[in-house]
């Protein structure tokens, strides 16, 4: 089944994605119509039916590794964040969970998480945006930041304080009192970054107390699978287009694939890559049987990237002039890398989750 669905998105890659993504990237943004397509292919609902949230990490694993492999990260967190937002609306009440889950699912909404903010990163005990009674709803007041399509989602999900304690709330992107500023960035440049500021915006309360900073904690982990996962994919990627330029270029009528020190390094990122890929992919394995741990998660994570950021060093090294420049595969993902390092938590937060596991 896992491998069917594999065959399906990969399918999916090859039409949609890559021969675009290069235009894309230059542009600052895929075009909303691809996620749109992506619903109506079945890749939102991992190939299942877009009438309640899936629950099958391994087609997850799946969709992220083959959407990356397609050439931009960007695409991948567009196309496939969207299970974090949903496991928030899917324990809330049975009303917003059947009307917002499967026009997700179906490609019909787009819907963003919104926690990041400017002070506090994602440090769900920091948070300043505060949530307000008011007329039997809620209104929020506040800044988030570094939103990952942020100013183009259909409906927002925000982690805000009420009543000294963690809430999430569904915003609507038409509310009033929301407005959002494009931001530019260092990698991920196909989708658009925002900071958000509410003012007296309109919100409905979903989740609040321990049971919102449990779930949040649940995603933050699966999130930090998801990057593993990523960085898996882009290193293998980045390592293939480079053995590719070592055996084709020569100099001094030799090809540098044929020089022992360079064969050697690339073997040596290789072995790396091939260690890390087998704790990524057991990773996934103890997600689906429930037994994924956090510090787990955060040893995947740390390890992937920390050898994708080798894999990227050296194949911009050993590609030269050609792997600096635009449209380079190599030049984007070397980019791309430090973004994994930072997201669902940098790598330092990283070792404090292991460190508080010894």
């Amino acid at each position: 089944m896992t491998e069917a669905f594999r065959e399906q998105v990969r399918a999916f890659v090859n039409d949609h994605v890559r021969p675009h993504v290069d235009v894309w990237e230059r542009e600052g943004a895929y075009p909303l119509e691809l996620y749109r397509q992506a619903g109506r292919a079945g890749l939102l609902s991992l190939g299942k039916s877009p009438e309640q949230l899936p629950d099958d990490p391994r087609a997850l694993a799946v969709l992220v590794e083959e959407l990356t492999l397609g050439g931009s990260q960007g695409i991948t967190m567009g196309l496939a964040s969207h299970f974090v937002s949903l496991k928030a609306v899917q324990g809330s009440s049975a009303e917003v969970a059947a009307r917002v889950v499967p026009a997700v699912l179906k490609g019909d909404q787009g819907i963003v998480l919104a926690l990041t903010e400017p002070q506090a990163g994602s440090d769900l005990r920091a948070f300043e945006c505060r949530a307000e009674s008011h007329g039997g709803g809620y209104r929020l007041t506040g800044e988030k930041r570094f939103i990952c399509n942020g100013g183009r989602a259909d409906l927002l999900l925000v982690g805000a304080v009420h009543e000294g304690a963690l809430g999430l709330f569904l915003v609507e992107a038409s509310a009033p009192g929301l407005s959002s500023t494009r931001l530019a960035c260092l990698g991920w440049r196909c989708l658009p970054l925002a900071a958000l500021k509410f003012e007296a915006t309109p919100a409905r309360l979903l989740i609040t107390g321990r049971e919102a900073g449990r779930l949040l904690q649940q995603c933050l982990q699966q999130e930090r699978l998801n990057l593993a996962v990523m960085a898996v994919a882009s290193a293998e990627l980045a390592l293939r287009d480079t053995v590719a330029h070592c055996r084709a270029r020569r100099v001094g009528g030799e090809a540098l694939l044929d020089k022992s020190v360079l064969r050697q390094r690339l073997a040596e990122r290789h072995s790396e890559l091939s260690v890390v890929r087998v704790y990524v992919e057991q990773a996934v394995r103890w997600q689906a049987e429930g037994r994924l741990s956090p510090a787990q998660a955060a040893i995947a994570k740390n390890s992937a990237v920390d050898v994708l950021e080798r894999v990227a060093h050296d194949a911009v090294q050993l590609q030269g002039a050609h792997g600096c420049v635009e449209p380079a595969l190599v030049e984007r993902i070397y980019r791309d890398a430090r973004l994994l390092g930072i997201g669902g938590g940098a790598r330092e937060v990283m070792l404090e989750v292991i460190g508080r596991a010894l």
